[in-house]
């Protein structure tokens, strides 16, 4: 019976890819949504499936945008608002993933959905990550896989996205 490092050693390994370099994750419409943040408010820090794709953990179409901003940041004199949008901006309350309530902030951005969260600053933690001449913030992709399991039970892209991180992870180890 081989061991455990034998079976290691016969697995092959995956690299890790940057999803968001590939036409199939990111449409016009996205690239175009996400220059306009990069443009307006360069310290974003993009989350959710943005953040997933960017290390290789996802490999599917984004459908829209999740940005994160300090608790008590001002969307305002953050460059945020100052986007061009649809010209309806809906703000409410949700409960974060470890039930405290945060403020979202959704708007659709050159025709993308766009929802902005207000965090901790422990939740602010991000990674910069190029692609297509682009340079963005991405949140700790830890946070957007708690998000993913705990929401998965209203929404079937969540429990999709969590197979194929499960798969992927598989393969780095």
């Amino acid at each position: 019976m081989p061991n455990w490092n034998t079976k290691q050693k016969n697995k092959k390994k995956k690299a890790m890819t940057n999803n968001l370099e590939s036409k199939e994750v990111l449409s016009a419409e996205i690239l175009n949504a996400i220059d306009l943040i990069i443009k307006h408010t360069p310290n974003a820090v993009f989350g959710g499936s943005i953040a997933l794709n960017a290390v290789g953990l996802i490999n599917r179409k984004v459908s829209d945008i999740d940005l994160f901003f300090h608790l008590n940041e001002n969307l305002t004199k953050n460059g945020f608002l100052s986007i061009v949008n649809d010209g309806q901006i809906l703000s409410d309350t949700v409960t974060n993933v470890n039930g405290v309530e945060i403020q979202r902030t959704g708007a659709k951005i050159a025709g993308v959905k766009t929802c902005c969260f207000k965090v901790s600053d422990e939740e602010m933690q991000h990674s910069k990550i190029e692609f297509l001449g682009r340079k963005i913030c991405v949140q700790n992709v830890n946070y957007a896989i708690m998000a993913k399991m705990t929401y998965a039970d209203k929404n079937n892209k969540h429990k999709e996205d969590l197979k194929q991180i499960n798969t992927n992870l598989d393969n780095y180890f």
